[in-house]
C-alpha cells in the first residue's frame, strides 16, 4: 500500500492537531477543520489504511487515531512546516544570552534555563570539561508534568527514575550524533522512556565542541518550532562566546 498525497495530507492534519490539542483526531474533525474536499466516510477510511501501515493507532477509549513514532518520524523528515522564529523572539533569545555571557558553567546553566522556559518542557546541558568529565545541567523539572501525557503516575515515575540515572543519562546525551538531532520513542536507547522524544543540537566555543543542549518531552512535541528555537540558541551562544574572547583579546 502506497502513501498516496491524499494520505500524507490526512497524516499532516492528524499529527499537528494531536500535537496542538493532546486529543484524538477523528474523521468528522478532520473534515470540519481541514478543507480537504473529501468527504467523512472518504477520510475514515484513509486513516484506516493508515493505521495498517503502522502511522496511527486507535485508543480504546476514543474513536479518534493518534500518531505512532513512525507517524512522527515521516513527520519530522517530510511533512512539517520550518518554524521561523519572530524577530522578537530572537531579540529576546540574543539579549538572555549576551547579558548572561560570564564564567562558562552559569552561562550554559542560564542557557538551560532559558530553553525549559521557552519550550516549556525539562532541557539539558552537557558541558564537556576534559576528555573524561561531563557536567549535565536538568533544569525545568516540573514543566514536562504540565503535558497531559505525564498525568500518568507510571509515566510519572518513569521519567524521574530516569533522570535520577544520572550518568547513563549523560552518557546518552554525550554519545548523540552532532548538529540538531532528533530521536522520537522507541528510537531512543532502553533507558530513556519509550514515549518521550529528545532534541538536541551542539555547541561550540571558539570553534570547539563543547557540549549538547536540549530538551526532553513528549513524543507529542512541537517539532518544528523547538528546533528552531534550539537551532538559534546554539548559534547565538557561539557567537556570544566568540564576541567575549575578542573582548578578552583586545
Amino acid at each position: 500500500m502506497d502513501l498516496t498525497e491524499r494520505k500524507l495530507q490526512i497524516l499532516q492534519a492528524i499529527v499537528s492537531d494531536f500535537i496542538r490539542t493532546a486529543e484524538p483526531v477523528g474523521s468528522r474533525t478532520l473534515s470540519r477543520k481541514h478543507d480537504m474536499g473529501i468527504s467523512p466516510a472518504t477520510i475514515r477510511n484513509e486513516m484506516a489504511d493508515l493505521e495498517d501501515m503502522g502511522y496511527l493507532t486507535h485508543p480504546h477509549t476514543s474513536a479518534g487515531r493518534v500518531p505512532s513514532d513512525k507517524a512522527y518520524r515521516l513527520y519530522v523528515n517530510r511533512l512539517m512546516d520550518k518554524y521561523e522564529l519572530a524577530e522578537k523572539e530572537k531579540k529576546r533569545i540574543r539579549r538572555e544570552l549576551l547579558s548572561n555571557i560570564s564564567e562558562l558553567e552559569s552561562t550554559i546553566r542560564h542557557a538551560s534555563e532559558l530553553l525549559s522556559e521557552l519550550t516549556n518542557l525539562t532541557s539539558f546541558a552537557t558541558l564537556q570539561d576534559d576528555v573524561y568529565r561531563v557536567n549535565l545541567f536538568l533544569e525545568g523539572m516540573t514543566r514536562i508534568f504540565a503535558h497531559p501525557e505525564f498525568n500518568n503516575v507510571e509515566r510519572a515515575r518513569n521519567f524521574l527514575e530516569m533522570v535520577d540515572r544520572k550518568d547513563d543519562f549523560t552518557a546518552t546525551i554525550t554519545e548523540r550524533e552532532d548538529g540538531i538531532t532528533i530521536t522520537i520513542g522507541s528510537e531512543n536507547p532502553e533507558e530513556i522512556m519509550p514515549d518521550s522524544s529528545i532534541i538536541s543540537a551542539t555547541y561550540h566555543v571558539g570553534g570547539h565542541y563543547v557540549g549538547k543542549l536540549g530538551v526532553i518531552g513528549p513524543t507529542r512535541m512541537r517539532y518544528s518550532e523547538i528546533t528552531s528555537v534550539i537551532d538559534y540558541m546554539t548559534k547565538n551562544l557561539d557567537r556570544s562566546f566568540d564576541l567575549i574572547e575578542e573582548e578578552t583579546k583586545s
